[in-house]
This record gives structure tokens, C-alpha cells and sequence, in this order.
């Protein structure tokens, strides 16, 4: 009786309910997009997410990002975001990664299990490599970005429609949430909207849609865009996975924060990471949460090396990196 109202609805019916109880969805990116899609999606009752984070949650999270409370800040969003969706159905299978999606572990992340994927990520770095791995192994995705009072979706559909980067050249810098804002309107809108075509594209609808769907819930603008494959693509027509293969990759990151930069230059162990912990509790506080320890509200410090700094530019991240952390 629980998703009734799904069943009853022509398009999906019994048959259609019971193969979202048998597909396997990834989210990469747990922020306004992510957490709001990984809600909707158990709800509708997807047999098994994949979700992906490499952040935190913040108080300033807390106005669009709504799977999230003032409990969950300092604590990783997939870790917090897996808590939440456990409560809200139980029968949905979860795996959560508290990582950096890059292209030394994406393979391995996001195996051949996984029937689709949502990009609902913040950087062009991030998206091009889930585009890379997907025009590879044919793996369909849900693009989606969301910014002041705006939003983008566009199925991908490996073969069938054009990629990421038929459209998008090269990771140029974008307006970001912390540059020109966020509505939370324009977030629901998107994600609701990345969900509905998620659930065509897994039942194999012929409705699926084609285009560049651009929002502005401000000005009441619905606007379909039509994507042609570019003739020299980089990636689905010369197949040359740049992001995928390594070759472009940064070891600092700003991310979209109060900011907050993530800095990877060395990787630890389980006993290294239990020295630092010990280091950091004789200078100042920390809040352990198993898997990261956040240290005097300026350092969060995860089990593999990666730091999320607040700082005032990227020297300065840098700077307190190597004076806490190492090099």
C-alpha cells in the first residue's frame, strides 16, 4: 500500500513500481540538488541509492537543503543524508561515500551495478568526469545545476544524445551559490524535475525529454533548448577521456561554501589519522565523527587526507594545511 498512489498513476502501475524497487540510482553531490533527489527518490521507493559527498553540512546548507537540521552541522552530508533517508523508508537499500569523486576511485565507486546516475554536483571538474565514465561505459545520467533563481536539466543518454561537453567546452569559472546566491525555490524545481525524468529514463518511457530544460522561477521562464552532438567533441565523438584518464585534475578546490577549500596533498592511514586526531586535541577542540574530526570550526580532516579548510583564499588554505595536516 505504500506507493499506491505511484501505482495507480497509468504511466508507472505495478509492473513499473516493482522495477524502481529493482534499480540501483547514484547521486553524486548531496547539496540542495542531491539531498532533495535522494529524498524524492525514496520516497518513490528506488530499491538501492548510491550517494556521494566530499562535504559537510554547514548552517548556511540549511535553507534550501532540507533532508538536513541544525543537529547534522559539522557532520558529512552522506553520512547525515543516509541517516535521514533510513527514517524516512527503511526498505531502500543505501550505500554512502564520505570521498571526493575523482578518477582514481570513480571506478570503483560507481561499479556496473548502477542503472543511472545524477549529476548533482557543483563544479565543472566533478561533471565532466562523470561525463567522461559515462560516455565510456554507456551509462545513462541526469545533468542538473541549480543558481540564484535558475536551473538546467538534460538527460544524457550515451550513443543517443549529445554529452556534457558538446555544450560545455572547457571548466570555466561559473556563477556559484556563494557568488550570486540560491533560491530554494528553483532547487525544488530542479531536483523534482531531475527525479521525474530519472523515473522515465529507468522504465524506459518514450517521453523521455530531449532537450536543455532552463528554469527561472523568478521570472516564470520555462525554456527548451535543443543540444545537437558536436562534430569534434572531445569526449563522445573522439573519445578522449581527459577527466577520466587524470589528465586534468586539481589537488585544491573551492567549493560552493562560506569559503571553504578542499585540499588533498598527501594521503594517510587509519594510525596516522588517529595521531593527528590526538595532535589536534592538545591544541585546541575537536568534534569526532568517526569518519572526519573537525577541528577548532576551521579544519574538517577526513580518515584519508582530504581537508575541508574555511579560509580567506587559497594561500591561506594551503598555508593551514601544511602547518596542521603536512605535506
Amino acid at each position: 500500500m505504500r506507493y499506491i498512489r505511484q501505482e495507480i498513476f497509468k504511466e508507472i502501475g505495478k509492473k513499473g513500481q516493482e522495477k524502481l524497487g529493482k534499480s540501483t540510482i547514484a547521486i553524486v553531490g548531496l547539496g540542495a540538488l542531491g539531498s532533495n533527489s535522494a529524498e524524492l527518490l525514496a520516497r518513490a521507493g528506488i530499491g538501492k541509492l548510491v550517494l556521494i559527498d566530499r562535504d559537510i553540512v554547514e548552517l548556511s546548507n540549511l535553507q534550501r537543503q532540507r533532508l538536513f537540521n541544525e543537529n547534522d552541522i559539522g557532520k558529512p552530508k552522506a553520512l547525515a543524508a543516509k541517516e535521514h533517508l533510513n527514517k524516512i523508508n527503511s526498505n531502500v537499500e543505501i550505500d554512502f561515500f564520505i570521498d571526493d569523486l575523482n578518477f582514481e576511485n570513480i571506478n570503483k565507486i560507481l561499479n556496473k551495478k548502477i542503472d543511472l546516475i545524477l549529476d548533482c554536483t557543483d563544479n565543472l571538474e566533478t561533471r565532466f568526469l562523470i561525463n567522461d565514465f559515462c560516455i565510456k561505459n554507456k551509462t545513462k545520467f541526469v545533468y542538473s545545476s541549480a543558481v540564484g533563481s535558475k536551473g538546467y536539466v538534460f538527460n544524457i543518454i550515451p550513443t543517443r544524445t549529445a554529452c556534457l561537453r558538446c555544450f560545455l567546452k572547457e571548466a570555466a569559472q561559473l556563477d556559484t551559490c556563494e557568488t550570486v546566491g540560491v533560491l530554494n525555490t528553483i532547487t525544488n524545481v530542479i531536483s523534482s524535475i531531475q527525479v521525474n525524468e530519472a523515473i522515465k529514463i529507468l522504465l524506459n518511457k518514450n517521453d523521455i525529454e530531449k532537450n536543455l530544460l532552463f528554469f527561472d522561477v523568478w521570472m516564470n521562464e520555462l525554456t527548451k533548448m535543443k543540444v545537437n552532438k558536436g562534430n569534434n567533441c572531445i569526449c563522445c565523438i573522439k573519445r578522449d577521456f581527459e577527466y577520466l584518464n587524470g589528465k586534468k585534475q586539481l589537488r585544491i578546490v573551492k567549493l560552493c561554501g562560506d569559503n571553504v577549500y578542499q585540499i588533498k596533498t598527501k594521503s594517510i592511514d587509519k594510525n596516522q589519522f588517529n595521531e593527528l586526531k590526538t595532535k589536534f586535541k592538545k591544541i585546541g577542540k575537536i568534534i569526532d565523527f568517526d569518519y572526519c574530526i573537525s577541528f577548532n570550526n576551521k579544519i574538517t580532516l577526513f580518515n584519508d587526507g582530504r581537508a575541508l579548510i574555511k579560509a580567506k583564499d587559497e594561500k591561506e588554505a594551503k598555508s593551514l594545511y601544511s602547518k596542521f595536516v603536512g605535506n
